[in-house]
């Protein structure tokens, strides 16, 4: 059986509470000893907790939950606890967020022994990220008494820097990976070294650098390469030299010799040899376009990777998403070790209701109902509102404490203006005004009067599209009577700038892919490098060119990543991570425009990058 193939959901290594947190007898008595959960259910009939079990690998969450829960009423101490803590991990596992936290809400903490209370601590964290609630993940892991055996130590470092990168905070994320990183070792290791750079590589490059000239002991190096990579991500060969280069005269860092290969994707941590991967894309209706686009990525991606261990690929059409399981059962009769897609949300949702999968599967959308996943199976989008949740946590970054909502009147302006807020109140921001716009207007006083008046605001969140950006910009920072940070989605930004046309848009901040802002340099799969000889990249659809790149490299690292809470992959549509849920999370870059185009932004008035000389001293440094 391939080393992919599901016989057992070894994939959630990270959120059993079985037998990878066994017995570590610990040298101080601030914390009980851990015991082997098994060890705990001594009294359960051995045949109710088989069936349970079964029902956890045949995605049967809701049943194996149900049965937890049977069992417990009628166990005693501490088996009761036990079970009621194998429920929640069950319903976790099945993307049931709410009735895992309720579940463990019920859970009496007075009495447990043998490591319950960390595990239920560790999983309240967890739970808390899956709901994107980061500050209360942060405040029950610094409750976990320091002394933990290094099992519990390893995934309390994780989770926290998940935490923190959801937090707005990839400084202290990157704290955590670098504390991590000594507790691991072989591939995991080489691998949370990765997750530590990328975390660092998003933030501003004048942060970074001073991060560079301030950090202490081996952040510093981190920060240094971190620039490398912001640099020459996009060529392994030239990170690879860079990186070589920097590693000269610095034998007492950390960071391992082929951590410059891996981290562009052309390293350990990919394919193996004489593998083979089915893509499910529709060829004809409506999604077409867009499959074209996302292929054209995969095929660059594969033509791109220099390994000797690319695999080869089997494309399937899924226009009809009825026989969408049968395509992707087909597919692994015939050998296929990873499957990427389906595209379609009702194609999607068929594989979901299979509950699991046999082989690691990328679908290239999410479910509408968010409280359902199947076992090996992740759910990869291009979401608007995660662009205006991500425009909230950028905006906080700027200094904004203080922000008014300007959408167009149709049902994708609400949803973004909705999104934004939530997330802006999570992050403890305050939500002043908010109006709706007719982009067919060709003035927008009124409504910019109403919506500011007497507003003491700092920013404005703006959801426009291009078109509509380039009028309403120069009205927004005609009407407002001091300086108003104004930002946006990518919907502003086609791809193309044109000096004159975009001229308004002059000062505007807006998230997008970090493809889109050239981050990572030259190189052959670069936004630049590829517009000007593939359609798919240049227009409208050039966001899926990207996320195809980014779905042929994390195939193969798809149970690598949802084993760690804290591992994070430098794609080329942000930062990628994947939750307990199974979903892939993204960070986005933050641009701004320019008299000359859009660059990497900072901060207000702040540079958009080195100078040339800073240029040349990191990379030759």
């Amino acid at each position: 059986m391939p080393k992919n193939r599901l016989d057992r959901p070894a994939f959630f290594s990270r959120r059993r509470l079985g037998p990878l947190l066994l017995v570590s007898i610990l040298s101080g008595c601030a914390v009980q000893p851990l015991q082997d959960p098994a060890s705990l259910l001594t009294s359960v009939p051995s045949a109710d907790l088989s069936r349970a079990a079964t029902l956890k690998t045949q995605g049967e969450a809701d049943e194996a939950a149900a049965l937890y829960l049977e069992l417990a009423a009628r166990a005693q101490a501490p088996a009761k606890a036990e079970l009621r803590l194998q429920a929640a991990q069950a319903y976790l596992d099945g993307g049931r967020v709410s009735q895992a936290r309720q579940t463990l809400d019920e859970l009496e903490t007075a009495g447990l022994v043998g490591g319950q209370l960390e595990r239920s601590r560790l999983l309240k964290a967890e739970l808390a990220i899956a709901d994107r609630q980061p500050k209360t993940a942060i405040a029950e892991l610094k409750r976990l008494n320091s002394a933990l055996p290094k099992a519990l130590k390893i995934r309390r470092l994780g989770l926290l820097a998940a935490a923190q990168r959801l937090d707005n905070d990839p400084v202290a994320a990157a704290g955590s990976l670098a504390e991590l990183d000594g507790l691991l070792d072989g591939p995991t290791r080489l691998n949370n070294q990765v997750s530590l750079v990328a975390t660092l590589a998003l933030i501003g490059e004048d942060d970074l650098l001073k991060l560079t000239r301030a950090g202490r002991g081996p952040m510093k190096g981190w920060a240094e390469i971190a620039q490398l990579a912001r640099r020459h991500g996009a060529d392994p060969k030239r990170l690879d030299d860079a990186y070589r280069q920097w590693r000269q005269g610095r034998a007492g860092h950390p960071a391992l010799p082929e951590l410059a290969r891996a981290y562009a994707g052309d390293g350990p941590g990919g394919y193996a040899s004489g593998q083979s991967v089915t893509v499910m894309l529709p060829g004809s209706g409506r999604f077409a376009a867009a499959a074209k686009a996302v292929r054209d990525g995969i095929e660059a991606a594969s033509q791109a990777d220099t390994s000797a261990q690319r695999p080869s690929l089997d494309f399937a059409d899924s226009t009809n998403a009825g026989r969408v399981r049968n395509l992707h059962g087909s597919a692994i009769a015939r050998g296929a070790d990873y499957v990427i897609g389906p595209l379609e949300k009702p194609a999607v949702e068929a594989l979901i209701a299979a509950k699991t999968s046999p082989v690691p599967t990328l679908a290239l959308n999410e479910a509408s109902e968010t409280e359902r996943r199947a076992l090996n199976l992740f759910q990869f989008a291009l979401s608007p509102e995660n662009e205006a949740a991500e425009a909230a946590n950028k905006g906080r970054t700027l200094g904004a404490g203080r922000a008014l909502v300007l959408h167009p009147n149709t049902a994708w302006g609400q949803r973004l203006a909705t999104a934004f807020g939530a997330q802006w109140r999570a992050q403890g921001g305050t939500l002043v005004s908010q109006a709706g716009f007719d982009p067919a207007w060709s003035s927008y006083d009124k409504t910019l009067s109403r919506l500011m008046d007497g507003q003491d605001a700092d920013l404005l969140f703006l959801v426009a599209t291009a078109e509509m950006a380039r009028k309403i910009h120069p009205q927004i920072q005609a009407a407002a009577n001091k300086p108003l940070i104004v930002i946006s989605t990518s919907h502003v930004y086609s791809g193309r700038f044109d000096a004159d046309a975009d001229k308004g848009m002059v000062g505007l901040y807006f998230v997008d892919i970090p493809w889109m802002l050239g981050l990572g340099g030259d190189g052959p799969l670069a936004h630049r490098t590829i517009m000007g000889r593939t359609a798919s990249a240049a227009g409208p659809l050039a966001r899926l060119y990207a996320m195809g790149i980014d779905a042929y490299r994390l195939a193969p690292r798809l149970s690598e990543l949802a084993a760690n809470p804290g591992a994070y992959y430098p794609g080329q549509t942000g930062g990628l991570a994947i939750d307990p849920v199974g979903r892939i999370t993204r960070q986005l870059a933050l641009g701004r425009f320019t008299p000359t185009g859009p660059v990497p932004a900072q901060s207000p008035n702040a540079p958009a990058g080195p100078s040339a000389r800073e240029s040349r001293r990191i990379d030759t440094e």
